[in-house]
């Protein structure tokens, strides 16, 4: 029977199956794949007047049945298919990168503003350096998220590349715009960077591009209110959100007079829970926001039991992500088996004039301590009694039914805060990594993020030298951002906080034949990434000036260099460093921050963040298969962290690249409740030791139930945290 094929014209042709045949050919060239498995396909979809679409369409279908963890190559062929769809699609490669730019300013797709400075020169010579061919580089699963998360219309990848190259590289002078916009483009380009979310999604149309907020709430209804739009504008504008509530009164507490008329915390929360709801990052993804307790406040258990099947479901919050705010003193009543006091914020500040919500290390003890006094001496009323035990047990329950609470170690995070001269940090991020100085309604926590590819470094060299290119762009992107809230510009402007992370720490081991067991070599690639941000950030200072509140800072005495100077594994000149900062200071107050990385792998076929792999090879819910990086190189450096690794070795690996990260790290421990050596007291273990060992956060608990596979909970699992860095 003769086949006829409609093109995309609408014209007839007579079916040659010598064209299929090439484009298998094409897509399988230089790869480890049997063009003939999708060969023998054609047959199953050829049909009387099939289109090209339809054609292409089975093509990638069929592609993807041949993906398997034996067969990684073949997501590689998918995406080449994939990406060939796209370049017919759009047509975008069939004029100049220069008449492209023009079209997307001409219609406003493309903010104008960051492509003015060049000339027509410049874009010559920029046009000349786009590479096409980088397209293919991409699996089918890196090409359909660009597709469905970064990419505009008549847009492909190399284009969003070198426009937000352009971008970043604006702001630069006349004489080093240009080299710096390739170096930049070459670095997005061939994925040794990955730029967040914000960035590949807005930068170009001049949108934010900051990724991490963190807003304190203050203990009044404007406070509150201007705070709910706070965060409605933080996720309209694609950014995920801390919210500090320690200084919100208790249940039961007085109210403009009135005894026992608060509602407490939940009641609040419900309101932030619903702003999530109805206002979702740009129609992308919904709202994301962590609400953040300390572990000191009356509310604690109604707060820990939000999330829960069980109790009343008016006082629920399901849409929003608790984190528990702890310390030292905390952890040592735990250890000790003793009693634990909560307190109401309002009612201590009142009877006491102490505030708990600003305090931390010997300080809190010391007020904490004259709280269980004053209990004592019936002065404060709004208070409990816990057996610390007991509340250790209903916060694990709570995390392995919900994988909530978060929890921030309060001490850890402030006792090495570069800036306690000026403030203190009541609370981790959405993704646990990223924090800074917060102040009620005039300073919120504002962070720029991107990660270095770990799997696609070489050398520790390698390492620092990326990581001083990121803190260029980071930088630079402050300038670029357009904040959603006020207190946010007025924040990046005093600290200029910048995030720099690593994704796909498990692909650099894997790539080295390595794995978690070696604990140094996670202090090693740390103290480099650190090494290449501060030594870029010293030079930028010198020639942009340090940040305005870097007089006193830890950066200004020395003591932060210290630290490294005493923990440093790779023998790097951090000495050299600080005379560097005596005479110029530095440009941001913080550098690092490793983020989860849930949706920016993907894209750049990597790993997620710093633990370890669920597998290395999976299929999303959308049946999108996923291969690690260096799967064919070493299958074995895949081993699932459900399986092979104790999770209190993994907080060892946290802990020893904590020493160099100057902010936090999106740290998650999973435990599968079918192996014959589970027991709860391994979460509290990982609990424990996450403080005695001085990681500032924990993420989620990952928890496989009874009778559930690894796969199973791969593919119900949410993608929790894509507001940051994802």
């Amino acid at each position: 029977m003769s086949i006829m094929v409609k093109k995309r014209n609408g014209s007839l042709e007579q079916f040659t199956v010598y064209k299929i045949k090439e484009m298998i050919s094409w897509a399988c060239e230089g790869l480890e794949v049997n063009p003939l498995a999708l060969e023998s396909k054609i047959e199953q979809f050829m049909k009387d007047e099939i289109t090209t679409v339809e054609i292409h369409d089975n093509l990638v279908h069929y592609a993807k049945t041949l993906c398997l963890p034996t067969q990684p190559d073949w997501t590689t062929a998918t995406g080449r298919l994939q990406t060939m769809k796209r370049w017919k699609d759009t047509k975008a490669y069939k004029v100049s990168f220069k008449d492209f730019l023009n079209n997307k300013i001409t219609s406003g797709e493309y903010d104008s503003k960051f492509f003015s400075s060049y000339t027509d020169a410049d874009l010559d010579i920029i046009s000349s350096f786009v590479v096409q061919q980088r397209d293919l580089d991409h699996s089918y699963a890196s090409v359909v998220t660009a597709e469905a998360k970064y990419l505009q219309n008549g847009e492909c990848i190399q284009q969003m590349f070198m426009s937000n190259a352009m971008a970043i590289a604006s702001n630069e002078s006349e004489t080093k715009r240009l080299d710096l916009c390739i170096d930049i483009y070459n670095a997005l380009s061939e994925r040794k960077i990955s730029l967040a979310t914000p960035w590949l999604s807005n930068l170009r149309s001049g949108g934010n591009i900051s990724s991490c907020f963190i807003i304190a709430v203050g203990d009044n209804i404007d406070s509150i209110f201007d705070n709910v739009k706070n965060a409605a504008m933080v996720s309209k504008n694609g950014g995920g959100l801390g919210i500090d509530l320690s200084r919100i009164r208790a249940a039961g507490s007085m109210v403009n007079g009135l005894a026992e008329a608060s509602k407490g915390v939940v009641s609040w929360i419900k309101i932030f829970n619903d702003t999530a709801v109805a206002v979702d990052q740009g129609g992308k993804r919904s709202g994301a926001f962590t609400v953040a307790l300390p572990v000191w406040h009356n509310d604690l258990e109604s707060f820990l039991d939000m999330q829960t099947e069980s109790g009343d479901q008016r006082n629920k919050c399901y849409d929003v992500f608790p984190q528990l705010v702890t310390y030292d003193a905390f952890w040592e009543v735990v250890e000790a088996n003793g009693q634990w006091h909560t307190f109401c914020p309002f009612e201590v500040e009142k009877v006491l004039d102490l505030k708990l919500y600003e305090l931390y290390g010997d300080d809190f003890f010391k007020a904490y301590q004259e709280c269980v006094k004053a209990k004592s001496a019936n002065q404060l009323k709004i208070t409990r009694s816990l057996d610390a035990k007991k509340l250790i047990k209903h916060i694990m329950a709570t995390q392995f039914e919900t994988g909530l609470p978060y929890i921030a170690y309060k001490d850890a995070i402030n006792e090495v805060n570069p800036n306690k001269h000026l403030g203190q940090i009541p609370c981790v991020n959405l993704c646990t990594e990223s924090f800074s100085n917060v102040i009620p309604d005039q300073h919120s926590h504002t962070c720029n993020l991107a990660s270095i590819v770990c799997g696609r470094m070489n050398s520790y060299d390698d390492f620092i030298k990326y990581a001083k290119l990121a803190t260029h762009i980071l930088d630079n992107g402050i300038e670029l951002t357009s904040p959603p809230i006020k207190s946010s510009l007025v924040h990046n402007n005093l600290y200029r906080t910048v995030g720099v992370g690593l994704q796909g720490y498990n692909d650099w081991l894997a790539k080295n034949y390595n794995n978690y067991q070696d604990v140094n070599e996670a202090g090693k690639v740390a103290e480099a990434v650190q090494y290449g941000c501060v030594s870029k950030s010293v030079e930028l200072a010198s020639i942009r000036s340090a940040y305005p509140a870097f007089k006193g800072s830890m950066w200004d005495d020395g003591s932060r260099i210290n630290l490294y100077v005493q923990n440093s594994k790779l023998g790097l000149d951090w000495n050299k460093l600080q005379e560097q900062i005596n005479i110029y200071g530095i440009r941001n107050s913080q550098m690092t921050s490793p983020a989860p990385n849930t949706s920016t792998s993907i894209f750049m076929d990597a790993s997620a963040g710093v633990m370890p792999v669920y597998s290395g090879f999976f299929v999303e819910s959308n049946n999108t298969p996923v291969a690690a990086m260096h799967l064919k190189l070493n299958p074995l450096g895949y081993a699932r962290s459900f399986g092979m690794y104790d999770q209190q070795l993994l907080v060892k690996n946290v802990s020893e690249m904590q020493k160099f990260v100057d902010t936090g790290i999106s740290a998650e421990y999973m435990f599968d409740q079918n192996k014959e050596s589970f027991r709860a007291k391994d979460l509290y273990d990982v609990l424990i030791s996450s403080w005695k060992l001085r990681t500032k956060a924990v993420y989620y608990i990952r928890t496989i139930k009874k009778g559930q596979t690894v796969a199973e909970y791969y593919n119900i699992k949410e993608e929790d945290c894509v507001a940051c860095a994802g």
